[in-house]
């Protein structure tokens, strides 16, 4: 019924991690990496009646004999079953859940390799906050942002408040010298916190006092607890405009009409597309909007004018949103081309603005 654990792997002389193991949702700590299945289920206070399972989160959850030793790097999520309920079981190929422990509450993930940062985001702690490894010794590890955090190294950790000495608010997040404030710095610096990809394309106000433009080559003396805004230059929607002018442009020199609606609304709207394949031909216009991180991000949905005949016959049920464009309002469609409606999965290399047409005939030619 169980598998042992076999060719375990005991490492050599090294400073031992404190371990633990996460048995009905409650962390239980161990003596080592390596131990007893009945250790465990002692200290979770499983009885005899009961099997104790390691969670892949598969129909073939690994289930342990009670006398075998339990690596629990390679796992350390267990639930207990009855035993006369349990049936035999195929070998288990699925990743096993990872249970990393912070201050003794646990969050589970598959991913065995984290970084500092991700590891405090796991557990909602702040950038700043002191991160440690707990150690059998009196020198456990200090985990910065940056460092590599290997669950097999151990997954107990503690968190300490490390109090911040210098504070800016900008654009209403806290930041700190754990995340790059420094007694000086340029607008450029500041804008960087907000806008780390592209800073320069930015404009700087600071706000505590008498508001004021910050140029990004001048520096502010940082005391702590100074407030300062941080926009963008531009704003196209977030969306490529060299593509999307590419591909209005080739169906345009195709025959069809298409308007590019910037505001309100970033959206395409199609003219004059046929309806019904030939069977009580008619027209209608479609507005698709443009996705924020557009060709990265998948083209979906459409929206119909508020009035047209079309809603109710067309696939896809009609949705609360309305927009307004063109001097018209549009009602948003229930279609997902590229979600299991028929289309391919979107490759952005391939499709776009000038394949979607293709998907919207296909639609309008397909009623209820």
């Amino acid at each position: 019924m169980g598998i042992p654990e076999q060719n375990l792997c005991h490492e050599g002389p090294q400073p031992s991690a404190k371990w633990a193991c996460v048995v009905e949702d409650v962390v239980v700590a161990v003596p080592h990496k390596v131990v007893l299945v009945s250790v465990i289920k002692a200290q979770a206070s499983i009885g005899g009646d009961f099997v104790l399972v390691r969670d892949h989160n598969s129909p073939n959850d690994v289930v342990l004999h009670d006398d075998a030793e339990v690596d629990l790097s390679r796992g350390n999520v267990f639930y207990s079953l009855l035993r006369c309920e349990v049936q035999e079981r195929s070998d288990c190929m699925d990743t096993p859940k990872l249970a990393f422990i912070v201050d003794d509450r646990a969050e589970i993930t598959t991913r065995g390799e984290q970084n500092g940062n991700m590891l405090r985001e796991l557990f909602g702690l702040a950038h700043h906050a002191r991160l440690e490894r707990d150690l059998e010794g009196p020198n456990d590890e200090y985990i910065s942002l940056e460092a590599v955090v290997r669950f097999v190294d151990g997954p107990v950790f503690y968190s300490r408040t490390e109090e911040a000495t210098l504070k800016i608010t900008v654009n209403s997040r806290v930041y700190t010298e754990h995340q790059g404030v420094m007694a000086t710095m340029t607008g450029l610096q500041i804008a960087t916190l907000a806008f780390p990809d592209r800073p320069s394309e930015t404009r700087v106000w600071f706000v505590s006092e008498v508001r004021r433009e910050v140029t990004l080559t001048e520096t502010v003396h940082i005391h702590g607890c100074e407030v300062f805004e941080v926009v963008r230059r531009e704003v196209t929607g977030g969306y490529e405009m060299s593509r999307m002018d590419r591909e209005i442009s080739e169906l345009r020199d195709g025959g069809q009409q298409i308007t590019l609606v910037p505001a309100p609304v970033n959206a395409v709207v199609y003219h004059n597309l046929v309806t019904r394949n030939g069977q009580n031909v008619s027209v209608t216009d479609v507005l698709v909007p443009i996705p924020g991180g557009y060709p990265a991000q998948f083209i979906d949905l459409a929206f119909l004018p508020d009035d047209s005949p079309l809603i109710g016959k067309v696939k896809g049920e009609p949705q609360g949103p309305r927009v307004v464009a063109l001097g018209r309002t549009w009602r948003q469609i229930s279609y997902h081309p590229h979600q299991g409606g028929g289309a391919p999965t979107w490759n952005p290399t391939v499709h776009g603005f000038h394949t979607y047409l293709g998907e919207l005939l296909s639609w309008l030619s397909n009623w209820k």
